[in-house]
């Protein structure tokens, strides 16, 4: 008998929800043991719930072997409609739980760090007041997130989300990235007018982390979109260190106007090559698409879109 298609693994009668989340976690996991220590089950009983599963779906789902367990070709299939299923299942039931009460349960939460700490995180907490019966779990890194493998309700990402399929996306706001250079810096480097002057410059690179690559300088030439890759005199994947190297005069860089706003008025940046500065990048709120959105979700991208953050320009 063939295994049924991630499409069809909703027909998993609803009684074996439960062999269904077992059959997830042991895959997660990579071993029996290990899934049951997870479920608060024998190893045992981790076993039969599967073996059930498989004796249903009428196909082998695991490989076991003494040390751990791997996933068969058609178990690879089937677990992707198997998550869905459960996805669905506790959102249909934090719709109905939720929607006799105020809007409850664990909510994760991923931005980009150093938009988390200057403005995230206060609305995080403004948001917990009100619904106090909501959980967050914050994860501030700059990468872009897996929201099946992670476990992510709600993300913040900035500029073109491409083709993000299975995502909604509401828009947050916008900002402008300002190529910064400090007085000291100019002083000893001099200040670059055009395009061909900044590749003679020393360049604060930042590196990409899902992709390793550096992300380069970004500039607008008479509608088009230019990209340079500076001389590296230092590299990292913080924006906060970058912007510290900045103010210390090693390099150019190229930071937000909600970081830098205040080192411009302070003097510890200046803008250079202002007549080439990108317009806007969008910073947008993305969740998963689905049938059914928690209503702990739904209320926390409300709450976030109702007062978007008004960072301006530093010249502005």
């Amino acid at each position: 008998m063939g295994i049924k298609g991630p499409e069809t693994a909703g027909h998993t009668r609803m009684d074996n929800l439960s062999d269904l989340r077992v059959f997830v976690q042991v895959a997660l996991a990579g071993s029996f043991a290990a899934a049951s220590r997870v479920l608060g089950m024998t190893t045992s009983a981790v076993s039969k719930a599967v073996q059930r599963l498989e004796a249903e779906v009428g196909a082998k789902l695991l490989s076991r072997t003494t040390r751990a367990v791997s996933m068969t070709v058609e178990g690879e299939r089937f677990l992707e409609g198997a998550r869905k299923l459960l996805d669905d299942a506790d959102a249909l039931k934090s719709e109905f739980t939720d929607s006799l009460e105020e809007p409850r349960g664990k909510l994760v939460v991923s931005a980009p760090a150093v938009f988390g700490r200057v403005w995230l995180i206060e609305r995080v907490l403004d948001f917990m007041c009100r619904f106090q019966d909501v959980e967050v779990e914050l994860k501030f890194e700059d990468r872009i997130v897996d929201f099946m493998s992670e476990g992510i309700d709600v993300a913040i990402r900035l500029g073109d989300l491409g083709d993000s399929v299975n995502l909604v996306a509401r828009r947050l706001f916008e900002d402008t990235i300002h190529t910064c250079a400090a007085p000291s810096y100019i002083e000893r480097y001099g200040q670059p007018e055009t395009l061909e002057e900044i590749a003679c410059h020393r360049g604060i690179h930042y590196r990409v982390q899902n992709t390793g690559l550096l992300f380069p300088f970004i500039f607008d030439c008479k509608g088009e979109t230019v990209r340079r890759t500076l001389d590296p005199v230092l590299v990292g994947n913080n924006i906060d260190a970058i912007h510290r190297a900045a103010e210390a005069g090693l390099g150019l860089a190229q930071l937000p106007s909600f970081l830098v706003r205040e080192s411009f008025s302070s003097g510890r940046l200046v803008e250079v090559m202002k007549d080439h500065r990108m317009e806007r990048f969008p910073y947008s709120i993305v969740y998963l698409d689905r049938r059914l959105v928690a209503p702990r979700v739904r209320a926390f991208v409300d709450f976030l879109v109702s007062e978007p953050p008004n960072f301006l320009d530093p010249d502005a």
